[in-house]
């Protein structure tokens, strides 16, 4: 079956015949001369059957699904570890792909007024943040922009301060690159929220003179998508101390439905003034092997020196289908992203109603991304194990290859990290997988003291 192509009305590219038109996503979804010049695809409407297809994405050289025995894993682990998700992207993206793809030129390419233009009406649209173009950098992920942040500003030997648990690149880069980790603790509290310790943090501050924090928002692995008042608090520490924040504000977009991200440097031009703000859509659009980010700084001097140390590496242009996909999520992705935060929210209450069958593990509140942090330390003292245990098991017992808590840092012994990003019946394969190995790991432990079950559950 042939696609019907046609141009859209008013685009950049419209006008030029040596250049494929772009595609009727519909028929009956057409691009019209109606159409917002803006709009690069018509969005179709979304079917949230969608995100319960079961895909085959072994034999596409996944990292998340081709590389297990190469990793040290079994053949058969059923992986939900690595953060990417088992769904495909939105339609407009794909279409907006092929299009691309179809005209078989694929030079140097650089971020165009439509890409610039959708990217700042992504903002404005979602966050009510008045980002202007000629802030944007883009690299090829928010991680080597972390590790640009940390080398454009701070010197070997110099501490970057980070909060853990939080998403083990944090430590990476700041100890490959020979600067010294300055780590704060969060805080759980009764109801196991996590809470930033901003004493702690101040008291950090001053010890070590960093002046580098490396801010997760929202956090991973935690799942905290911090308040406004919460950002405000840190804000005003960090600028009383003269600390440039790097905020991963990669995972913003998936805030869940009733949770909102505030952008750090959102909060004021004061705050503005001081932060790097690293985003992609890898995360809320499945994108992370297209390598776009979109690293935004207002401060003139803070992006002429992060620029000069992107120049160092010998980067230019970006991934000519990153800028491709970027554009077309941003444009015509909302309605698709809406639908799958709705699905995301489903399987994390999923995940916590199956939890209440399984001894000894549960969920940390999530507020967004597509993470659950479990804590497995009840099943971890009735099976009479050590925190350096639990990937064994979660391995060797359950089939299931998922983050061990410890590389996340201080505070992630005995936790563990499980991508709920995947069809329910992958979901529930992996439910189904953990609650036999937890309890026949807890029955073992039981006969071995000389319990038995009925009195281990006693």
């Amino acid at each position: 079956m042939h696609t019907h192509l046609t141009p859209v009305s008013g685009s950049a590219d419209s006008t030029d015949s040596a250049c494929p038109a772009r595609p009727d996503l519909t028929a009956p979804h057409a691009p019209t001369a109606s159409s917002p010049a803006a709009s690069f695809f018509t969005a179709p409407a979304v079917d949230p059957a969608v995100f319960d297809a079961v895909p085959d994405r072994r034999g596409t050289a996944s990292l998340k699904w081709d590389s297990a025995v190469k990793r040290g894993r079994p053949e058969d682990v059923l992986p939900l570890w690595v953060a990417d998700m088992d769904h495909a992207t939105a339609p407009a993206v794909t279409s907006a792909l092929l299009w691309r793809t179809r005209h078989g030129i694929f030079g140097y390419s650089e971020p165009d007024e439509a890409y610039r233009t959708a990217l700042t009406g992504w903002f404005s649209r979602r966050y009510g943040w008045q980002v202007e173009a000629e802030w944007n950098t883009v690299t090829p992920g928010v991680v080597p922009a972390l590790a640009l942040a940390v080398r454009a500003l701070t010197a070997p030997g110099e501490a970057v301060l980070i909060e853990e648990p939080v998403y083990y690149p944090f430590r990476d880069v700041v100890e490959v690159n020979g600067r010294t980790v300055a780590a704060v603790s969060l805080v759980r509290d009764a109801d196991g929220v996590y809470r930033r310790d901003l004493a702690a943090l101040e008291e950090t501050i001053e010890a070590t003179g960093a002046r580098l924090l490396l801010l997760c928002n929202p956090h991973n692995p935690v799942g905290r998508v911090w308040s406004r008042e919460e950002l405000a608090a840190l804000e005003e520490v960090t600028a009383r101390h003269g600390v440039v924040v790097v905020a991963d504000e990669i995972h913003a977009d998936l805030a869940l439905p009733g949770f909102a991200t505030t952008p750090f440097a959102s909060l004021s031009e004061a705050a503005a003034a001081h932060t790097i703000t690293c985003t992609s859509p890898s995360k809320s659009f499945n994108l992370a092997g297209l390598q776009v980010a979109n690293i935004l700084i207002s401060d003139a001097h803070l992006r002429r020196t992060f620029r000069r140390e992107l120049a160092t590496t010998g980067y230019s242009q970006p991934n000519t289908l990153g800028l491709t996909a970027c554009r077309a999520a941003y444009e015509s992705g909302d309605a698709w992203l809406d639908a799958l935060r709705e699905h995301i929210a489903a399987a994390r209450a999923h995940v916590e109603a199956r939890l209440e069958r399984i001894e000894g593990i549960e969920a940390a509140p999530c507020e967004g991304t597509y993470l659950l942090w479990l804590d497995c330390s009840g099943f971890l003292k009735a099976a009479g194990l050590e925190p350096e245990r639990l990937d064994e098991v979660m391995l060797n017992e359950a089939g299931l290859w998922l983050d061990d808590g410890r590389i996340f840092g201080t505070g992630g012994e005995g936790f563990t990290r499980i991508n709920v990003a995947c069809p329910r019946a992958t979901l529930d394969a992996a439910l189904d997988r953990l609650e036999a190995a937890v309890a026949a790991v807890t029955a073992r432990a039981a006969e071995r003291a000389g319990q038995g079950p009925t009195a281990l559950s006693a």
